[in-house]
């Protein structure tokens, strides 16, 4: 089983990642200890400062009462007051610095407390019995030996507390010392363990590299060998695709063909006979005349029904208007049936279709047809708009209703189908959907095929300005009654 490289390759540069993370961490966490350490041996030099400016100003007090009371000079008490006054702000700085050293000194500085006092009420006692007794006061040996004994114990109390700040400071620069060789130690090894992950990774990433390459190569070359294939599939379907379209073209066409024959047969058979009959009605009425025959009444309307029913059929299978004037001229006058028929409220805003051939004129016919049928059956609507207009080389055509909306379409709609299929074989294509607001919206955007001549010169040559068409489409014969689509 071949042992994927780059999940190795993977753990090996997290391994390695992870290697130099700790080393970073550990030195981040040796300078932080550092720094500790430093901080409180800086602590401990300060707190030494402190007491040796404490011993010199007691030595300060001293000195200064000592020479008053040999000499009796007022001058020998400028450092005697001077450390008077310092004594206790310096003491106090003391005391803070050793609470903040941690260390439990209390019985210390209690001792320190009481020491102080007593050699201070010494201090001005002797003093005072200078001013009072002059050079007898120095013969007073007792005085001297206890204040020499104070002393003692104070310097002793004091030289305790720097040993232990001395102690302190060696044991901190003892532990900075270790903290530094595990610093060294952890920043050599784990910099050189991480490396060699790192280099294990690397190489592992170039021979998964070598190996992806050889299979891009295998797949470019199954990619090639595939894509031959399928442009050959794709050119048969492209083929088949075609030749469908062309079987379906062909056989709208013939269907349109075989209901402009029916239609012509239908306008010319039936309704010759229609109109036979009704001569012969007529001929006879006039023969039995003043004679009336109720018969011949009613054979002259079964007659006009059937010259009616003849008219109806034919325009039902071919509208005339389509082929003579295109297919804004039938859709004004399909519109005019709907509006009789139905009561539906039609607008129409048309462009010049003279742009489309004659393929697109009955397929976009058709396809409004099967529209309006579909707002007939399904919309309840009031009002419904039909508009079309040119944007560049395309004809935009939009039918709109105010009904109820598409709703939910059934999946055997045949209706929304065959309106695809006829935009297709127009060469377009049409969208369905809901209208703004409400009701339903068909739009059919196809190109067109021949190019659109200037409108005023085309109806001037034609005669198929808006007036002579407008009559041709009222004068219409055929175009009494609405398609039943």
């Amino acid at each position: 089983m071949r042992i994927l490289s780059f999940p190795v390759a993977a753990g090996l540069l997290l391994a390695g990642c992870v290697a130099f993370v700790v080393t970073a961490y550990g030195e981040y966490r040796s300078l932080g200890e550092l720094t500790r350490l430093e901080n409180v041996r800086a602590h401990a030099f300060s707190t030494q400062v402190l007491i040796s400016r404490f011993n010199h100003l007691l030595v300060d007090l001293e000195t200064g009462q000592r020479g008053f009371l040999i000499t009796g000079d007022a001058s020998f008490l400028q450092p005697y007051d001077h450390g008077l006054r310092e004594l206790d702000p310096r003491y106090g700085e003391l005391k803070s610095a050793l609470q903040r050293s941690g260390d439990a000194q209390d019985a210390a500085i209690a001792r320190l407390d009481r020491l102080i006092a007593d050699r201070r009420v010494q201090l001005a006692q002797n003093v005072e019995s200078r001013w009072k007794l002059g050079e007898a006061a120095i013969r007073n040996v007792q005085a001297w030996v206890a204040g020499k004994q104070l002393m003692d114990e104070i310097r002793g109390e004091l030289d305790r507390l720097d040993a232990l700040q001395q102690q302190r400071i060696n044991e901190i620069e003892s532990a900075v010392r270790e903290q530094q060789e595990q610093t060294a130690l952890l920043a050599q090894i784990f910099p050189v363990v991480g490396g060699t992950l790192v280099a294990a990774a690397l190489l592992a990433l170039w021979v998964e590299r070598k190996r992806r390459d050889e299979a891009e190569a295998a797949l470019r070359d199954s990619h090639a060998h595939l894509e031959t294939v399928v442009d050959q599939r794709t050119q048969a379907l492209r083929d088949a695709l075609d030749r469908i379209q062309s079987f379906a073209a062909e056989l709208d066409r013939s269907v349109e063909g075989e209901r402009r024959r029916l239609a012509r047969e239908v306008h010319d058979q039936l309704g010759q006979l229609g109109t036979a009959s009704k001569m012969l009605v007529i001929s006879l009425t006039r023969k039995l005349a003043p004679t009336r025959e109720p018969m011949l009444d009613e054979l002259l309307g079964i007659s006009d029904d059937v010259i009616g029913a003849a008219r109806r059929i034919a325009s039902a299978l071919r509208p005339p208007l389509l082929d003579d004037f295109g297919f804004s001229a039938a859709v004004q006058h399909y519109a005019q049936g709907l509006e009789r028929q139905s009561g539906l409220a039609v607008t129409l805003d048309l462009s010049s279709d003279e742009g489309l051939d004659a393929e697109q004129h009955n397929q976009l016919f058709r396809l409004l047809q099967e529209a309006a049928t579909n707002v007939l059956r399904h919309a309840q609507a009031q009002h419904l708009a039909i508009e079309s207009r040119l944007e560049g080389s395309d004809y935009w055509l939009r039918i709109q209703d105010d009904g109820v909306g598409p709703g939910q379409i059934r999946a055997d709609a045949s209706g929304l189908r065959n309106m695809r299929e006829r935009a297709v074989l127009a060469g377009g294509e049409m969208s369905f959907g809901p209208a703004p607001g409400q009701g339903t919206r068909v739009e059919v955007r196809v190109p067109m095929k021949m190019a659109v001549p200037n409108a005023t010169s085309a109806q001037a040559a034609s005669g198929s300005g808006p007036a002579s068409r407008s009559a041709a489409i009222e004068n219409e014969e055929g175009w009494d009654e609405v398609s039943d689509r």
